[in-house]
């Protein structure tokens, strides 16, 4: 009987070290951490209810002891250790925010061209932030960073955003492509009788027409099981399995046969043909005769450049049209005069049609419309107007956010949303994170990873809008609800949005929720937010509703938790793992922070 208690007396004894000790994990003394906030307490526990024994400032660096949930014990000295929240430190070995929405890598030093007239430049990643300039087709600028469907470039000067999907990025560590604009194009053969082309990579897409089978088609970009393809007649979004793709070598493309001819370059070029065999034709369109080809390797003499095609001279004395993208050029300039550089401040038209006004107002009459191209000098400047030079020694006034100047140093910019959430105080907490994996869909995606990309992606767009932004977590981690909270009241923030997707047993159940749960506090905000994801996220709109959640029933600050669609929904999960879904889920946040702000 007595070996069987002290068996017993034993046993327990394990359970009951191990459940008081679980939760703790020793750590080697190398790790550190650096203190990542202006003054942090040290206390003599790891919780908020422990005394303060020490504070520590921004920046210092101290070795890790042992971690008890979201708690770090940190060596003050050779004699005295403390404990400080994790939650505001930098762990020396922590993976950094990740790019969630790309999965290739792409060197700092890339480069980006633009492969669109008058593209964009803009100061945030989103169609809300103001333009300020011009990146137009086949210009250079350097790669810094992407953020979903937008790519963040240095040019002329300037930091600013533009559409990831009208550049190409030239990767300079490998040498490569980035897949946010490929330049090499994969053939392919639809094998359907009727396959269904749309607007958006998935089934919510509207149907803009459809290819019939053996139908040949060109693949520019894929996004997960969908595909963008082009033919002469149509452009659009396709499903992968009902096409059978070809070799990975350029197939010829229809380019715009509208475009105005290039004026023939001052130059004597030569080429080398890169393409296995490369159809002569005889003008520079795919719908062309055929009245040759050329082997890879052919040296040939270009003649004429126009659109994307060459005239080139070949064999002997034969002159034909070939597609230029198979053509690597080697060009043996001749001297040009060179036309002399003006130290004039002038504006240039980048829109077709761009009004000139009597007056610096939109009220004011239309007294010229200057084309594409056009450039007028400054004469002043009046508020968010240049008054120019037209000619005739008359003067007028136009719009500074429409333009694009040439010497100007702090070009006018007209104030986009960013104006409305610059400098707020923002938290996103993207929900769950390490060992809660949240929702899991019926294809195996977790939540947690969708949460924390949608984060990311709102946190970029607040971020270059100049708002106070803060992450409750940037990597896959386990961050407890009460930490979550104690992050939105120690940075005194001023709206609180927590992030999730939903499920349900019920397969059918669809749509986006927007919770509340004081309706002094919580539900203005949760109003406008509802209101433009909704406009976004183009899912059903299953409105706005009490919520008795712990990360916004205790938080001092405007907070709402989203439920951004259903995982448990076979077809809506494949919708929300989308880039396309979360970059406008993630445009709609921000839209409706600058909503509820303004």
């Amino acid at each position: 009987m007595i070996r069987k208690l002290m068996t017993l007396f034993i046993c327990l004894t394990v359970l009951l070290t191990s459940s008081l000790f679980g939760t703790v994990k020793t750590t080697a003394a190398n790790e550190q951490v650096t203190i990542k906030v202006d003054l942090l307490n040290v206390r003599s526990g790891a919780g908020l209810t422990y005394s303060v024994i020490a504070k520590v400032k921004k920046g210092q660096t101290y070795d890790v002891v042992e971690k008890k949930n979201d708690w770090i014990k940190i060596k003050l000295s050779n004699s005295s250790t403390g404990w400080v929240a994790g939650w505001l430190v930098t762990e020396k070995k922590q993976p950094t925010s990740p790019k969630p929405t790309t999965s290739e890598t792409v060197s700092k030093s890339s480069t980006v061209i633009s492969n669109a007239t008058g593209l964009r430049f803009r100061s945030g990643p989103g169609t809300t932030f103001s333009v300020i300039g011009v990146f137009d087709k086949g210009k250079s600028a350097t790669y810094l960073e992407k953020s979903g469907n937008w790519v963040k470039i240095s040019y002329s000067g300037k930091q600013g955003w533009v559409s990831s999907q009208f550049v190409t990025i030239k990767n300079a560590t490998t040498g490569g492509t980035s897949s946010s604009s490929p330049s090499v194009k994969t053939s392919a053969t639809v094998t359907a009788t009727s396959l269904n082309v749309r607007s958006s990579s998935s089934t919510k897409g509207s149907l803009i027409g459809s290819l019939k089978k053996n139908a040949t088609v060109n693949i520019t970009k894929i996004q997960g099981d969908w595909a963008y393809i082009e033919t002469s007649s149509i452009k659009g979004w396709v499903h992968r399995d009902y096409l059978k793709e070809g070799s990975s070598k350029p197939a010829e493309t229809s380019k715009d046969t509208n475009t105005t001819p290039k004026t023939p370059t001052n130059t004597t070029s030569t080429g080398t043909v890169t393409a296995t065999s490369l159809n002569v034709r005889d003008n520079g369109t795919l719908s062309g005769k055929v009245i040759s080809s050329v082997t890879k390797g052919t040296k040939v003499t270009i003649l004429e450049e126009r659109s994307d095609w060459y005239k080139i001279s070949y064999g002997s004395n034969k002159v034909g049209w070939v597609a230029g993208w198979y053509v690597t050029k080697t060009t043996s300039v001749t001297p040009v005069k060179e036309t002399p550089a003006t130290s004039k401040k002038q504006v240039k038209i980048i829109y077709d049609g761009t009004n000139i006004r009597s007056g610096a107002s939109t009220s004011h009459s239309i007294v010229k419309r200057a084309k594409l191209g056009e450039t007028y000098e400054i004469v002043s400047t009046s508020g968010e107007w240049y008054k120019i030079n037209i000619g005739n020694n008359k003067t007028a006034f136009i719009a500074g956010w429409v333009i694009e100047t040439i010497g100007v140093s702090s070009p006018i910019t007209k104030p986009g949303s960013e104006q409305y959430v610059k400098s707020k105080t923002i938290i996103i907490d993207p929900g769950h994170g390490g060992q809660d994996s949240g929702a899991v869909g019926t294809r195996g995606t977790l939540e947690k990873n969708l949460t924390l990309v949608t984060a990311k992606l709102v946190y970029d767009k607040l971020k270059s809008a100049g708002a106070n932004v803060f992450l409750t977590r940037s990597n896959d981690t386990y961050i407890s609800l009460n930490s979550r909270v104690s992050t939105s009241h120690y940075r005194n923030s001023e709206a609180f949005i927590s992030l999730h997707f939903d499920s349900t047993t019920d397969r059918r159940a669809s749509g986006t929720t927007t919770y509340y749960y004081n309706s002094l506090k919580d539900a203005p905000l949760a109003s406008k937010m509802n209101v433009e994801i909704v406009k976004q996220a183009k899912l059903r709109d299953r409105g706005i509703k009490f919520g008795n959640f712990h990360v916004i029933r205790e938080n001092k600050a405007p907070a709402i938790l989203l439920e951004l669609g259903f995982l448990s929904n076979q077809t809506e999960e494949l919708t929300v793992a989308s880039s396309s879904y979360q970059e406008r889920t993630a445009q709609g946040i921000y839209n409706g922070l600058t909503q509820y702000f303004k």
